[in-house]
């Protein structure tokens, strides 16, 4: 019983992703920066006399796009910080992004978790060892590391079993470097687009966005080697 409740729920759940993207592959233009710069007078317009509810309407079109993995979230974190500034634009990337990635999480760790563990993350038992001894440093590094697919991030700690509260409290933390990067960068976009620069991962891996989050890293990856010489001092 609770196998066929499981099987339906997953179909709607399907269905629901397909028709998304199915919209999404239908009607692409419109979340692209040329037709944001088309509507920009009227986004403006719109922001000034109604700016709570773009916001909204902002956090929730992220969420979606997180949730349906679609590849221009990154275009979308960038029209935060052009459309709402560095700060409003950072909160709003940050919220639609966690509320998207918990979304994921707590569905795959429902229907996926031991599909996940049992099938890839076996191949993987460096990644588990490192996650049970540093649960919480693993899942900051998860967040953090340059490269690792949004997607695949939300499905790794859904497979490693993650508490939700604690994957909250690091997405959060987590994604608020990317956020503040994201923002800033898009802010000056019409700048950028007069100059005719091309927006690539080279073009957001600059050393001036980079270093305060390889900071980071380096912090954590510290905490864990000290926490695991403290450990043996004292065994």
């Amino acid at each position: 019983m609770i196998f066929y409740k499981k099987k339906i729920q997953l179909t709607i759940i399907l269905i629901f992703f397909i028709s998304i993207w199915i919209f999404f592959l239908s009607n692409k233009e419109i979340l692209s920066f040329e037709y944001i710069f088309q509507k920009i007078v009227l986004l403006k317009n719109y922001i000034e006399h109604s700016p709570l509810k773009v916001f909204f309407i902002y956090i929730v079109v992220y969420a979606v796009l997180v949730v349906c993995n679609f590849p221009v979230s990154s275009i979308l974190s960038l029209g935060g910080g052009f459309l709402f500034g560095i700060w409003i634009g950072a909160i709003g990337i940050l919220i639609g992004a966690t509320i998207g990635s918990l979304i994921v999480f707590i569905v795959s760790k429902y229907f996926l978790k031991n599909y996940i563990n049992q099938k890839i993350l076996i191949r993987f038992p460096q990644i588990k060892k490192q996650y049970l001894s540093n649960e919480i440093e693993a899942m900051m590094l998860i967040r953090l590391i340059p490269g690792i697919p949004f997607f695949i991030q939300n499905l790794t700690l859904a497979g490693l079993g993650s508490k939700n509260v604690k994957f909250l409290i690091t997405t959060l933390l987590g994604l608020c470097p990317w956020a503040f990067i994201f923002s800033s960068i898009g802010e000056g976009l019409d700048k950028i687009f007069l100059n005719q620069e091309k927006i690539n991962l080279s073009f957001l891996l600059q050393f001036k966005y980079m270093f305060p989050i390889f900071l980071i890293i380096i912090l954590i990856i510290l905490t864990i080697l000290l926490k695991k010489k403290f450990k043996n001092f004292f065994s």
